[in-house]
């Protein structure tokens, strides 16, 4: 197939007066840590676009619960996720270079090449569902200076969140001052979730690898959404100092521990929206003393 024609709607918009140079994609390579719901429609919009390499790891296999958001088929139910996805997108666009890895993205024996990963690639997509995975990929991403999106849905599937993590720029994952839409204290997997809130999620978050990996348009600090009023926030998230992970500080490991209950204490739990409506109802309390 002629990759000129392949990629011809894509280089339109530089008609447009946008100075975007998208052959460069071809030489860039991403990571998406985890291919759910997010994951999946993230490395599918990406190698439609003609990314050079996309290394993919997850763990889980197909279920039948996976079925009412994009991507997934019933008949690759009980194979493994990176399997199916590598194969699809092989054939959507064999033009990639895949590279697919079973496993449990936390486990000692994968910390060598996971590292290896994040310093060889130009973006990372942390597209988990459970706190620790979270933690750990920020850790891993801000102590070896490399650019990661994080994602994240609410538990109750109406809203969600996109940040670009710019490690020792702004706010890391870690940082008090940052945003957490849903955090799960317990990391437990998701308990809802729709098929088009995933898909705004993804589409945001790949729109966003693309200017930061080809240099073009503004991006916001953090995009975050409540899909029951259609309200999407851009917010400034500067990096806390005092953060055990990015801040200026070194802290040991009890200080961290600490660190994390004092914040999990702080939120209770509560997303975003919660807190903000929180706020609002102190504020109008105090005014109307």
């Amino acid at each position: 197939m002629d990759s000129t024609n392949r990629y011809t709607r894509l280089k339109s918009l530089s008609d447009f007066g946008y100075d975007i140079n998208w052959e460069k994609l071809s030489e860039k390579k991403v990571l998406i840590i985890g291919v759910g719901g997010v994951g999946s429609i993230v490395a599918e919009m990406l190698a439609r676009c003609g990314i050079g390499e996309l290394n993919i790891i997850d763990l889980d296999i197909v279920e039948e619960v996976n079925l009412n958001r994009l991507f997934y088929l019933k008949e690759q139910i009980g194979e493994p996720k990176v399997e199916v996805v590598k194969k699809i997108l092989s054939t959507v666009n064999p033009g990639v270079n895949i590279n697919s890895f079973m496993t449990d993205v936390c486990s000692n024996e994968f910390e060598g090449k996971l590292d290896e990963l994040i310093k060889q690639c130009n973006l990372t997509f942390s597209c988990l569902d459970n706190l620790p995975a979270r933690l750990y990929i920020n850790q891993k991403c801000v102590a070896l200076d490399k650019a990661y999106v994080d994602t994240g849905a609410t538990r109750s599937g109406l809203g969600g969140y996109i940040h670009l993590v710019l490690p020792r720029k702004n706010a890391c994952y870690s940082c008090t001052g940052s945003l957490d839409l849903g955090s799960k204290e317990k990391g437990e997997s998701c308990t809802a979730s729709l098929p088009s809130t995933i898909a705004i999620i993804a589409s945001i978050a790949t729109e966003i690898s693309l200017k930061h990996l080809l240099e073009f348009g503004k991006i916001p600090d953090y995009i975050g959404f409540n899909a029951l009023d259609d309200v999407y926030i851009h917010q400034k998230t500067p990096r806390d100092p005092n953060c055990y992970v990015c801040g200026d500080k070194r802290y040991s490991k009890t200080e961290k521990e600490s660190s994390l209950k004092q914040i999990q204490s702080i939120t209770e739990g509560k997303s975003v929206d919660e807190l903000i409506e929180e706020l609002g109802e102190e504020k109008r309390r105090i005014e109307d003393e």
